[in-house]
C-alpha cells in the first residue's frame, strides 16, 4: 500500500469511530456517563433526572372552588445562590390535567407570583410539599431544586417558620419534598454555596 492510501484509510477509520461514539451518546448507550462527568463546581446541568418525572398521585388530583374540607395557605420562598426566585402565577391552574373552567385546578396552586400556595382538598388530608413541585413540573428534594444539584460546593437547606419570623437554625428542617404543609407557615428553600 502506498502512503496516501494508508493516510486516507486512517482518516476514514477515525471518522467512522467518531460517528459511532456520537450515535451511541445520542441513543444513551453510555448510561449516566454524562451526568457523572459533570464538574463538581458546576451548579446545573440539563441532563439530570427530575422528581417531577414520576409525580405523587396527589399532584394529578383536581378540585373545584366550592365547599372544601381543607383550604389552607402557605408561603413558599425559593433562593438560588442568595437571589429570590419567583414562584410563578397560575401554577396548577388550567393545566393539561386540570383543564376545566377557571375554577377547576390542582390541589395546590398559585394565583399570583407572591409565593402564596393554595392547598385545597375535597377531603381533609396531609399534603407534602413535593406535590407542589410535581405540579409545577420541576425537580425538588434533598438532592436539589430545578436544575441545580447538591455537590461539593453547594447545599440545600430548608426552613419553616411563622410569618414575620426569620429563618434560624432552630426552624431548619430536613424533610424537603416529604414535608407536610401546615396552614399559615412560611417555607424557605435555599440552594446555596456551602460555608467554609
Amino acid at each position: 500500500m502506498n502512503r496516501e492510501t494508508v493516510f486516507w484509510s486512517v482518516i476514514t477509520a477515525v471518522a467512522l469511530a467518531a460517528l459511532l461514539v456520537f450515535y451511541a451518546q445520542e441513543k444513551g448507550l453510555f448510561g449516566d456517563a454524562q451526568e457523572d462527568a459533570v464538574d463538581d463546581n458546576s451548579s446545573a446541568t440539563e441532563s439530570l433526572s427530575s422528581t417531577a418525572d414520576s409525580p405523587d398521585p396527589l399532584a394529578l388530583d383536581c378540585v373545584q372552588h366550592g365547599p372544601l374540607d381543607r383550604h389552607d395557605h402557605v408561603t413558599l420562598q425559593v433562593f438560588i445562590d442568595g437571589s429570590q426566585n419567583t414562584v410563578d402565577s397560575n401554577i396548577g391552574v388550567q393545566t393539561d390535567v386540570c383543564n376545566g373552567d377557571e375554577n377547576y385546578m390542582h390541589t395546590i396552586h398559585t394565583h399570583d407570583d407572591s409565593g402564596r400556595l393554595h392547598i385545597e382538598l375535597n377531603e381533609a388530608g396531609d399534603v407534602p410539599l413535593g406535590v407542589f413541585f410535581d405540579i409545577w413540573g420541576v425537580h425538588f428534594n434533598e438532592t436539589g431544586i430545578f436544575d441545580y444539584r447538591v455537590n461539593s460546593t453547594h447545599e440545600m437547606v430548608m426552613y419553616v417558620h411563622a410569618s414575620g419570623d426569620s429563618a434560624t437554625v432552630e426552624n431548619r428542617v430536613t424533610s424537603f419534598d416529604d414535608y407536610l404543609l401546615q396552614n399559615g407557615e412560611v417555607i424557605e428553600v435555599h440552594y446555596r454555596a456551602k460555608a467554609n
